[in-house]
């Protein structure tokens, strides 16, 4: 059976993959992980490269990317797979994060379309690296968009060993609903170590119908700094801070299910009273207000099939969905309504008296709520400096 890794272990191989952008002497990872040189021989491990951005040539750079390493001591025969984020000098890295358009991924079914280039990039070397050998396990360790592409190579990679362990941290979601509900079942919930701060706005994208793994399970939310959607909860010493020598168990989790959707109807009648508490740049309100989004989609019906072409496609489809909300009852209706509402309020707005919710005014409202969310996303990917 295999021995996962620790938070703290798992936590410092995901910050020591930054180690090797442009170094190219794993000595450097070695001295960033000092909890898992032990357990991996690191100085003997491969450097991985990998390119980012758009297709052009002219637009994309390949840098270091992380690395492999192979397991000594007790841990001989397992395998290490770590995998950095995005980096501040990089705007082609930017760029990757700021597709969001959807691929046919690893496992046939939608991811993101920037992520999974990025994961094809470095998988001809991972997969040279495990020629001619059959890991007792594999573990995989990535930090933001480090955490969605090591989503995909696990995806690649999960009949190339008997074990497959995946940790994450401030990911962003990396494929659809379907696709984080078939990697949860061939993985196996309790295999994905997903962790994250409450007022990271990374995790909080790319929007619907993009989904975390493990899907409808488990994750270890831990608190962030302060009560506003930061940029330093993205920080990767900040999540070492966070985890600290507690085991996975000892984290705080937040719990998966319907209770969590549901209570968003309650939420949005609260906060669209007035009577609730102030939500503008709120990471809490930020949490519940996608929540909700994926609630009232989930009471339609017809959220899991949407088709992910691009950013301006999603947000349209996403209004022509809940505005199909509004025409089917007046329950509904007011759901949206309230949901309008305190989508408003985050961004310190009103929503003015007397204004009919048509399928274009909500696609206004979305159009703004996902450019917030993205500014802030980008100034948190920004400060990944060392």
């Amino acid at each position: 059976m295999t021995t996962e890794l620790s938070p703290a272990q798992s936590a410092e191989i995901a910050e020591s993959a930054y180690a090797l952008r442009l170094s190219t002497d794993m000595l450097d990872a070695a001295v960033a992980a000092p909890r898992a040189r032990a357990a991996f021989d690191l100085m003997n491990g491969r450097r991985l490269t990998g390119t980012t951005g758009l297709g052009a040539r002219a637009l994309q750079q390949t840098t270091g990317f992380g690395y492999v390493a192979w397991g000594q001591g007790s841990r001989q025969g397992e395998c290490l797979i770590s995998v950095r984020g995005t980096f501040k000098t990089s705007a082609y890295d930017w760029i990757t994060n700021a597709r969001m358009a959807g691929c046919t991924g690893p496992s046939g079914f939608t991811v993101h379309a920037g992520f999974w280039a990025a994961a094809q990039s470095l998988l001809p070397q991972i997969r040279e690296s495990l020629r001619g050998r059959t890991p007792s396990a594999i573990h995989v360790v990535g930090h933001s968009l480090g955490g969605a592409i090591a989503t995909l190579i696990a995806d690649s990679l999960s009949g190339a060993g008997s074990g497959m362990q995946l940790y994450t941290f401030g990911a962003p979601r990396a494929g659809v609903e379907l696709h984080a509900e078939y990697l949860t079942h061939r993985l196996g919930a309790a295999q994905v170590h997903r962790a994250y701060h409450d007022t990271d706005p990374v995790p909080m994208v790319p929007i619907h119908p993009y989904s975390h793994v493990p899907y409808k399970a488990n994750a270890y939310r831990m608190k962030g700094p302060g009560k506003l959607v930061s940029v330093g909860a993205h920080l990767m010493p900040e999540y070492i801070r966070s985890v600290g020598d507690a085991g996975w168990a000892a984290l705080p989790v937040q719990p998966a299910g319907p209770g969590v959707l549901a209570s968003a109807e309650a939420w949005l009648e609260e906060v669209a009273s007035g009577a609730g508490p102030g939500v503008m740049l709120s990471a809490t309100a930020l949490r519940m207000i996608l929540h909700a989004l994926d609630w009232i989609l989930s009471q339609i019906g017809k959220g899991i099939g949407l088709a992910v072409l691009g950013g301006a496609t999603i947000i349209d489809s996403l209004a022509q969905l809940l505005y199909s909300g509004v025409l089917q009852s007046v329950r509904l209706a007011g759901m949206i309504r309230n949901l309008m509402v305190a989508a408003l309020r985050f961004m310190g707005r009103t929503l003015a008296t007397g204004v009919s919710i048509t399928a274009s005014f909500i696609q206004y409202v979305l159009g703004m709520l996902f450019r917030v969310i993205s500014t802030v996303a980008v100034r948190a990917l920004d400060a990944l400096s060392r």
